[in-house]
This record gives structure tokens, sequence and C-alpha cells, in this order.
């Protein structure tokens, strides 16, 4: 049962990493495209964005931004921590 249990933890973390992340990333740039100006095409402003969405959406790009960084930095933890003895995880470590 234990084989199961980690296949089902593995299919769990790729579906959020895998197709969560791009599709937070697509609610974010739907956000931001409601708060953004709507220009006509002579180069008159039709209308103004709202920005408090346009903030929400810097914000889930930030969210997104930070996991990734995080991610990555998770992966090198062990070539970082060999090179220049800083563990970043300090639970990570053996």
């Amino acid at each position: 049962m234990d084989i199961v249990e980690a296949i089902g933890k593995v299919l769990l973390v790729g579906l959020v990493f895998g197709a969560g992340l791009p599709a937070l990333f697509a609610v974010g740039m739907r956000v931001h495209s409601l708060g953004s100006d709507q220009v006509a095409d002579e180069g008159t402003i039709v209308s103004h964005g709202n920005p408090a969405m346009r903030m929400l959406a810097y914000a889930i790009f930030g969210l997104v931004a930070l996991v990734i960084l995080v991610a990555l930095l998770w992966i090198t933890r062990q070539t970082i921590y060999y090179y220049t003895d800083i563990k970043l995880f300090p639970f990570g470590y053996k």
C-alpha cells in the first residue's frame, strides 16, 4: 500500500505544480486584462481600468514567481550546501 500512496502523492504534486501554476498564471493574465485601460482604434481611452484588479494580478504573478524560485532552490539545495555550506532549508538534510 506504500507504493500506491507514494504514487498518489507524486500525482497530486504533479497536478498542482504541472497544471496549477500555469492555470494560476492564466488567472493572473485574465485579472490583469480586467484591470487594464481599454484603448479604441484611434488611440483614445474608452474606459479606465481598475487599479485593484491590476494589483491583484501582480500579487498572483509574484506568487507564481515565488513558487518557482523556491522550487529551484529546493532542487539545488544539496549542491548549494555542498559548495557554500549554507542550509537554505534546515529541515531537508541528512
